[in-house]
This record gives C-alpha cells, structure tokens and sequence, in this order.
C-alpha cells in the first residue's frame, strides 16, 4: 500500500511538472524591435562617411534570450541601392529586460555619386536599414524584422556639395 502512495505522488508530481513546463513553453513570447535610431555619423570625408545604428530590441519573457546574430542591408530609400549589407555578433537580452545592438556602416559617396545631386537640390537623402535580429529563445530560434526610414543629408550636407 505504501509503494501505491508513493508511486502515485512521484506521477503527480511528473505530470505537475510537465504541465508546469508546458504552460511555460506556451506562454513564451518573440522578442520585439523597441526602435531602430542613427547614433551618429561620423568620419565624413570626400570619399565616404560612418553611420551608427542601434536596434534596441526588448525580450518580455521571464529567462534571457540569445541574440545568434543581427543581419542588415542599408539603402537609398529612392532607387533602392544598397549601400551596405552586414552582420552583427551574439548579445544577451535580459529577462523583461532590452539591450541595444550597435551596427556601423561605411558608406561611400561613389557608391550613391547619382543621388548626391539629386540630394543637394532636395535637400534631402532618404535612406532605409532594414534587417533581421535571429534569437535564440529557450528552445528555438526566432527572427524578429526591422525597418527604418531616416535622411542623412544634415549630416553629410557639407561634403556632398563638393562631391556632386
């Protein structure tokens, strides 16, 4: 009788626990873009200039979440060219917690020589980044999309009428 009760407790205490587990699994969120912002531009020469991004990404579940990489092409908003592509390494998101994963693109005047008049007459430089955070979340991995729109011609307005 005691080896019954004793069985009998161990399998409510597994299946309490795999419930427990389950309902946890289930519950686990994708990790979300809180913003996607230009830092700074830097390094402006005749032939290019340095742009500095931050994706600000927030993890709403109760354990940390692995950022496997960050992958982004920069482009002219207008024509669609790409200016730069790259990837950034591994980050640790805290639980509830966000972090900012910096990307830094080199971009070079003759790579956009063609929008640069167009720039200086409309006084305007669209340009967009997108991209893909990859996360590892517990058991899986997820990618979370990003997108953002900005104009770096106050930035490089100098330079550029000397470059066109």
């Amino acid at each position: 009788m005691r080896t019954r009760t004793i069985a009998a407790i161990i399998v409510i205490v597994i299946i309490a626990i795999a419930a427990v587990g389950g309902i946890f699994l289930y519950t686990l969120q994708a990790p979300q873009i809180e913003g996607v912002s230009v830092r700074s531009v830097d390094n402006v020469s005749r032939s290019n200039f340095t742009v500095t991004f931050v994706v600000k990404l927030y993890n709403p579940n109760v354990v940390g979440v692995t950022v496997n990489s960050l992958t982004y092409n920069l482009l002219l908003a207008e024509s669609g060219k790409v200016l730069s592509t790259g990837t950034s390494g591994e980050s640790v998101v805290p639980a509830r917690g966000s972090v900012e994963i910096p990307i830094k693109a080199t971009i070079s005047f003759s790579s956009m020589i063609s929008a640069a008049g167009q720039a200086i007459f409309t006084q305007s430089l669209k340009m967009d980044i997108s991209g893909v955070v990859n996360v590892h979340a517990l058991v899986t991995d997820v990618n979370v999309p990003f997108n953002q729109t900005f104009d770096a011609y106050p930035y490089v307005k100098d330079v550029l009428s000397n470059v066109a």
